[in-house]
């Protein structure tokens, strides 16, 4: 079933025509993909450009976990990783990053949707498959070219794929499916979501390595997903731990207000909400220092779309040791850093090291909902807070990610950031506490130039892989 979408991620708005894909425990899809040709285990980062050459047809089938070809950042303790979001793996600009050096791809948007054993979707398994029509089960949809981006990943070794859930205007995890023709209703916990992305990774020759959480709001602040629902975030959470359990790579990608390490002795901005169409607090509130020029900034923009330390309870339940890794959306539209930067004049490095530090020494979120326990692999050893309404966030260095805008940034509502400015933070925060950070993220990859005479936020990945080079980032594709 093909079904038309329009996805926004804040800055700008995606046409485009999604693919269904339906997928049921137990079963395959009779059109499913099965790569002819699949690669040997590789390490990743700094490695080499080099296409595959080894077969293993029976990949594709492997068990659930069971995932030679699955890849791992390794120990960086010298320069940043770089990571760039993508959507289009045909127009030449995602492998243009990775050779400009980008580490990892992440891939957007794909969404979890509800199908009953009525739909459309469900008539794309095989007839020859276990499910019943009492099945209920979900289905991955992504307009994504998954053929693409296994082509890509194919010829680049050393460079990680994601999948990213989510994005401006994208619907959230569903909890429950009912079928008008059993009138059964099934509840789709985080674990059953997990199952059903991985048997959706295994059928398309397992493009991603991993998962990376991007949920946010919508503009219409009416919409269900202007709010997120505990069922949501435990949701994100179920399926975080059992893909780790699995072997894959978990990441995500709060905006700056959804995990906010620069407030100010705590109080109202330090509460827990679910709320995702609040007025951004920087610019909106005199406890934050905000102006009359501030709230008429964001009046006349009719701008009231920030969130309050959402994400910290996924990092409360879960455990911090869930998430490979947490990339801040600094280009969050009117993010604190944005006003530091712009209002504040604070300069960008020493507006960047207020987060390092904020993170990596902590800083406590109020007002949590009481939590579920997690079930978890008997070898993780992550531990969470699940019985009291107070968390302290911390993200060591190693798990912290920088996320900024490249050409499309305004300069006014979004901050652009140098990547000089990135260099001297990575080199202040490894001399304050013993290593750098672990990387930088930037959106998107779609808005990177083409030309050699494009500057550094035109071409962002280039940039950003030159100013790191001297710091040990290799560069061994060179210039497409």
């Amino acid at each position: 079933m093909v079904v038309p979408i329009i996805i926004s991620h804040d800055h700008h708005v995606v046409l485009a025509l999604f693919v269904s894909v339906a997928i049921f425990r137990g079963t395959s899809s009779s059109s499913a993909y099965t790569p002819s040709s699949m690669m040997t285990s590789t390490t990743v980062g700094g490695g080499a450009c080099a296409s595959s050459s080894s077969s293993s047809s029976s990949a594709a089938a492997a068990g659930r976990g069971d995932n030679p070809r699955r890849r791992r950042l390794p120990p960086n303790d010298s320069a940043p990783v770089i990571i760039g979001y993508a959507h289009d793996a045909r127009s030449g600009k995602a492998e243009r990053a990775i050779r400009d050096g980008c580490d990892v791809i992440i891939w957007s948007f794909l969404h979890l949707e509800l199908s009953d054993d009525d739909d459309d979707a469900a008539s794309s398994s095989s007839s020859s498959s276990s499910s019943s029509s009492s099945t209920l089960g979900g289905y991955v949809r992504t307009d994504l070219d998954l053929d693409a981006v296994r082509e890509l990943r194919n010829a680049h070794e050393h460079v990680i794929h994601l999948a990213a859930f989510g994005g401006w205007n994208g619907p959230h995890p569903p909890s429950s499916s009912s079928s008008s023709s059993t009138k059964m209703t099934m509840t789709m916990t985080g674990g059953r979501w997990f199952d059903v992305f991985d048997d959706f990774n295994i059928a398309n020759g397992r493009p991603f390595d991993g998962v990376d959480w991007d949920y946010e709001g919508h503009d219409d602040a009416d919409s269900p997903t202007s709010r997120f629902t505990l069922e949501a975030l435990d949701a994100i959470v179920d399926f975080s731990t059992k893909a780790k359990g699995a072997g894959y790579i978990v990441s995500m990608a709060p905006a700056e207000s959804y995990l906010d390490p620069t407030i100010d002795g705590g109080g109202f901005d330090a509460e827990f909400s679910l709320d995702l169409c609040l007025p951004p607090r920087s610019y909106a509130h005199d406890r934050c220092g905000a102006t009359d020029d501030d709230r008429s900034l964001v009046r006349d923009a009719g701008f009231s779309h920030a969130g309050r330390q959402c994400y910290a309870y996924l990092l409360a339940r879960a455990g911090i040791d869930t998430f490979d890794w947490i990339s801040v959306q600094l280009y969050e539209s009117y993010s604190p850093f944005a006003h530091d930067v712009h209002v504040g004049g604070i300069s960008r490095e020493d507006a960047l090291m207020m987060r390092v530090r904020g993170f990596v020494e902590g800083y406590v979120v109020t007002g949590l909902p009481p939590m579920k326990d997690v079930d978890r692999p008997s070898s993780s050893s992550s531990s969470s807070s699940s019985s009291s309404s107070e968390y302290e966030v911390r993200v060591p260095p190693s798990k912290l990610v920088i996320g900024i805008a490249n050409g499309w940034a305004d300069g006014s509502k979004v901050c652009r950031v140098d990547p000089s400015s990135i260099r001297r933070a990575y080199e202040r925060t490894l001399a304050e506490y013993g290593r750098g950070f672990l990387g930088v993220m930037f959106w998107t990859i779609e808005e990177e130039g083409s030309g050699d005479d494009a500057d550094d936020y035109e071409r962002l990945a280039r940039s950003l892989g030159g100013e790191f080079k001297d710091l040990g980032k290799s560069s061994a594709c060179g210039e497409l």
